[in-house]
């Protein structure tokens, strides 16, 4: 009873945030001894409560869908870790795609590379230009000129025409390796799907991923149903907000594959890649935190707004923990996972066996998550102390 009224006051006090519309979250134990869910605020201005069940906009957490599908790939022979991004994709789309200081190492870049960050691409959608009379990021142009459609092709001009690469392609056996969070890896990795199966990237992760999980509440923005039997129309999902104004973008977040989904949906989803239910190789979710690096410290304003350090990524997961320095007496467990830029978080504790869904919805709150799940952590890290059971 006691984690159940300490989670409900922290949802009470997440909505009370400056700019919290909405928000949804949930704590489940692995072997479903515990499971908690709540909600807060509404769909819309003026508009019906949010609920447990409400699906939303999980963002960036759909990179570890379509790492969970190039791995599935790699486990069926249809494509190699090492697989060059040349030999992969249209060369109108990789040329000169990576040029730093006039030298071209596009045909360095590996399928490891872009899921492990380690490509030195630029952002697509947050880094700023270097040139030109527009030095607005794509989110700001979007932001402040409304929706629009967006393809893989006006991805990689955006990025070969007005970015420039942060660094080049990184060894990831290299302990001391450069990472930097970047969409564009996640877009090429969607474009790479495509391309290998010859169909688009829903049909593909609907066969990969969402079927064999029964996962029957994700779906991509406006290609709901994923089922040809289910003509139920599309949910409703809580609106985004840039600060206080709603934000409108259809068209592009379902042409960047971003998904929408459900606690309820992702905690399954990432219980069969903790519990090797997934895979065909039990141990493919270890290989895909083999290799995690820590992002730096940010060092420009696009990289404010993206994750930086402590927190590492490996092939498609975070791993966050507090450093010991702000947990002196008693340290936060390492979760594993996503985030997403619009507030939202999927992660397992290990140490704990939680899995921790939640989403504000709220484009100015990257960071939320990182807040809010050593908070959650805490709750449970206090009651096993005074339970006898703490470590």
């Amino acid at each position: 009873m006691t984690m159940t009224l300490s989670l409900d006051a922290l949802l009470d006090e997440l909505i009370e945030r400056k700019d919290v519309h909405s928000a949804v979250m949930s704590v489940t134990s692995g072997d479903g001894s515990f499971q908690w869910a709540g909600a807060r605020g509404v769909m819309s201005p003026g508009g019906p409560p949010v609920t447990e069940t409400t699906p939303w906009f999980i963002a960036s957490i759909t990179k570890l869908f379509i790492a969970a599908t190039v791995l599935r790939l790699v486990e069926n022979g249809e494509l190699a870790l090492q697989d060059r991004l040349v030999d992969r994709l249209d060369t109108a789309l990789t040329h000169r795609l990576h040029v730093l200081d006039g030298q071209d190492h596009t045909d360095q870049i590996t399928l490891k590379h872009l899921l492990g960050h380690a490509s030195g691409l630029p952002d697509f959608i947050e880094d700023y230009p270097k040139q030109g009379p527009d030095r607005r990021s794509l989110v700001e142009t979007l932001l402040a000129e409304g929706d629009r459609a967006w393809t893989l092709a006006e991805t990689t001009h955006w990025v070969r025409e007005r970015l420039t690469p942060h660094f080049v392609p990184q060894p990831l056996s290299d302990p001391r390796a450069r990472i930097r969070y970047s969409d564009t890896n996640y877009q090429l990795l969607i474009g790479i799907i495509e391309t290998c199966r010859g169909a688009p990237f829903f049909q593909v992760l609907d066969e990969l991923i969402l079927r064999p999980l029964s996962l029957n509440n994700t779906w991509l923005s406006g290609r709901y149903p994923s089922s040809p039997n289910n003509r139920e129309a599309e949910p409703q999902v809580p609106a985004l907000y840039a600060g206080a104004d709603v934000v409108q973008l259809p068209n592009f977040l379902a042409d960047i594959g971003d998904l929408n989904s459900t606690c309820d949906d992702l905690t399954r989803f990432l219980k069969g890649l903790v519990n090797g239910g997934l895979f065909q190789n039990p141990d493919t979710w270890h290989q895909m935190q083999a290799h995690a690096r820590t992002f730096s410290f940010p060092r420009d304003r696009a990289a404010l707004r993206q994750p930086g350090w402590p927190i590492q990524y490996g092939l498609g997961v975070m791993r966050f923990q507090l450093p010991r320095l702000f947990t002196p007496f008693r340290p936060m467990p390492r979760v594993e996972g996503h985030t997403g830029s619009t507030g939202t978080w999927l992660f397992h504790a290990p140490k704990l066996d939680l899995y921790l869904t939640g989403a504000v919805n709220q484009v100015t709150a990257g960071a939320v998550p990182f807040k809010v799940v050593p908070r959650i952590l805490k709750v449970f890290n206090a009651t096993l102390a005074k339970s006898g059971h703490g470590g």
